[in-house]
């Protein structure tokens, strides 16, 4: 791995603890790393503007990959962009309300949107203090936190730029059932569909996905594919697992997932399997 660069790293399962924190750890092994001369960043599902809740104020990176490729930013200056078609996020969001599917709209620059129509029955799913079986700590939380604060309950979508949309349910079978639905219909929809957990599905326009960012991001910084190295954990890293050159899925990664990879971490994301793996290769 003598030839590696730049490093990218997925946060949900990776970087980021149950509790939905980047601990200290990982925040001096990032800046070591970066001090060493490697470019080190972000590449998630996690859309821009709730990334600076997950870390501490020491975090820094030399750029971020959010909403799964939609969107590139470098020391807060816009590298690249790729917005939702709006008929296409209001087709979505009418299937997902035909379904009882769960919604949530992202605007580039705003809350998320969910309609006020649906307020009643979406705050009624997420009551419950502790997840139903299959759903994840960290995605329950996630959820519960975001109708606090981070949700806009809009009478109508507004014409606006979107970088994706999440769509979840706890019933793994039907949503498994509405991604795949999604998929076979990606073309005339004009999107990608991926998801982070067996819960959700989430649509970014057509075409974009991890991959594509670090396509954008490496060509930015004149840094070649052979010279990347990437660390995730799930099923929305598949694409970053195709493109990065040396590929290392989490211990915590599912099967499936650990052998689309070069290397496994001995850690898990709860033990700071990234920063450790990190570590030992280019620290000590």
């Amino acid at each position: 791995m003598d030839n590696i660069k730049a490093i990218f790293l997925d946060m949900d399962g990776t970087i980021l603890h149950k509790d939905n924190r980047v601990d200290e750890e990982t925040a001096e092994v990032i800046q070591q790393l970066r001090d060493k001369g490697y470019k080190v960043f972000l590449a998630t599902g996690r859309a821009h503007n709730e990334i600076h809740y997950l870390v501490p104020d020491s975090f820094e990176v030399d750029g971020i990959i959010s909403s799964n490729g939609t969107l590139g930013t470098v020391q807060e200056e816009v590298l690249f962009k790729h917005s939702l078609a709006f008929n296409t996020v209001e087709k979505v969001v009418e299937r997902a309300q035909q379904q009882e599917i769960y919604y949530e709209v992202f605007p580039f620059d705003s809350n998320r949107i969910v309609l006020k129509e649906d307020e009643p029955w979406a705050r009624e799913l997420f009551e419950a203090k502790y997840p139903p079986e299959n759903v994840g700590d960290s995605e329950w939380s996630s959820r519960k936190a975001s109708l606090i604060d981070k949700v806009d309950w809009e009478s109508s979508i507004p014409d606006t730029s979107f970088s994706k949309i999440y769509l979840f349910s706890p019933d793994i079978d039907k949503i498994a059932d509405f991604r795949e639905q999604l998929k076979s219909e990606q073309q005339d929809l004009q999107i990608s569909v991926s998801n982070s957990s067996r819960c959700n599905a989430e649509t970014m326009a057509y075409k974009i996905d991890k991959g594509t960012g670090i396509k954008e991001m490496i060509e930015h910084f004149g840094i070649k594919q052979e010279q990347t190295l990437v660390i995730g954990d799930s099923d929305n890293d598949r694409a970053m697992f195709a493109f990065g050159h040396h590929t290392v899925a989490m211990k915590n990664a599912r099967p499936e997932i650990q052998a689309l990879a070069k290397d496994v971490t001995s850690l898990t994301n709860e033990e700071n399997g990234a920063a450790n793996y990190l570590k030992e290769h280019f620290l000590n």
